[in-house]
């Protein structure tokens, strides 16, 4: 990517206390946790859809996000239908950890978007879509509950899925792979 994802060693500081506090969460937290981070995820794609709808961008662009926008939704409401398979008549516990995806992306992507960076744009979503990947397959790792675990590395591929559709879109619009863009 043509900037790097922490630019400060707070900015760093603050993604690997997010990572330490999910890695402590139990199974029933760790469920409602990323329900919401998709509801969130989902939430930034909408925007962007209607954000990048109203500027002169190619087409391809807010129909890509939202895609994204209803597959996010499509994941929070199959984490929700596990959540209730494993804890029947429970609500949704409230979990307290800050956004691991969102709050690293929608202050930088709203000034990009005015700005009409597009290529930083995908690059930056592109970069989130792969911490997401990394985290969803290092936390399949760690757990011992094996229906976490596919769920993990079942999420882990949505997350693979959407950089590999910002890729496409990124290789479409500007002729080269995000690599080669280095």
């Amino acid at each position: 990517m043509s900037e790097q994802r922490f630019k400060t060693e707070e900015e760093k500081s603050k993604f690997k206390r997010i990572l330490e506090d999910i890695l402590k969460l139990s199974t029933k937290e760790l469920l409602a946790y990323w329900m919401g981070q998709e509801v969130e995820e989902a939430e930034m794609y909408h925007k962007l859809y209607v954000i990048s709808k109203e500027a002169t961008w190619d087409e391809r662009v807010p129909k890509l996000f939202l895609e994204m926008y209803k597959d996010c939704l499509d994941h929070a409401e199959a984490l929700l239908k596990l959540y209730r398979t494993m804890y029947p008549n429970e609500e949704v516990v409230k979990v307290d950890v800050p956004s691991l995806e969102v709050a690293l992306s929608e202050n930088k992507l709203r000034g990009l978007v005015y700005q009409g960076r597009l290529k930083e744009i995908l690059e930056y979503l592109m970069g989130t879509e792969k911490i997401a990947h990394d985290v969803y397959e290092y936390l399949a790792t760690q757990t011992v509950d094996e229906e976490v675990r596919g769920t993990l590395k079942w999420l882990a591929g949505v997350e693979n899925t959407h950089y590999e559709k910002l890729k496409k879109l990124y290789v479409e619009l500007f002729g080269e792979s995000p690599e080669e863009a280095e």
